[in-house]
């Protein structure tokens, strides 16, 4: 499965069993999440990720020998949340023209961009290119199969094509952290012309 290899790849080595420390882990990711969102990664240092999260810095590189790693570990878990939205999309779109899936996977992917700052600030860093690679590829795969659900039913061609450039319309509102008003307007925006764009070719 596409997620457990994602996932394999960026697993740390001493990934906790016991409830406290995973609790650990998740206070630790919490506050590197927030930092990074404030401060943007470059000028988080890991000492005041361990300090907002209570935790000693021995702690912190027991679990993410790296500020990367630990980046890496927040980025596949954002993007494991937002595959679980995408997949859980797929029954609403069945029978949906073209242009309603576009309006349902646009408010999917707004609700997630607001809810989900941090995705935004870590998207670009460099990374494991390997686990990059598999999730663009699912990403693609998900939203392809949304629209191959539409009534009428989508060229296979072009469900593939929408597939490639729906993530690379989201990297506009993306790029806009702390920009509220102007990337939900953005993103409406993005929407409409999406939508009106497959009602004229329906």
């Amino acid at each position: 499965m596409a997620s457990e290899k994602a996932r394999a790849s960026v697993a740390n080595p001493r990934a906790p069993q016991q409830k406290r420390g995973r609790e650990r882990v998740a206070a630790l990711m919490a506050s590197a999440a927030a930092l990074f969102v404030e401060k943007g990664f470059d000028a988080t240092t890991m000492t005041e990720i361990a300090a907002r999260a209570g935790a000693a810095i021995g702690t912190l590189y027991l679990f993410f020998p790296t500020k990367e790693a630990l980046a890496q570990a927040i980025l596949a878990e954002n993007a494991e949340t937002l595959s679980t939205q995408l997949d859980a999309l797929q029954e609403q779109a069945k029978g949906l023209a073209p242009a309603a899936i576009a309006d349902a996977l646009f408010e999917v992917l707004g609700r997630f961009v607001a809810t989900h700052p941090v995705y935004s600030a870590l998207l670009d860093l460099p990374g494991d290119d390997g686990w990059r690679r598999a999730m663009r590829a699912r990403r693609r795969d998900q939203i392809a199969a949304l629209f191959a659900r539409a009534e009428p039913p989508l060229p296979a061609g072009k469900a593939e094509r929408l597939a490639v450039i729906v993530p690379q319309l989201m990297r506009i509102p993306l790029a806009l952290v702390g920009e509220k008003r102007l990337r939900d307007g953005v993103l409406e925006e993005l929407r409409l012309m999406l939508a009106r764009h497959l009602e004229g070719s329906a």
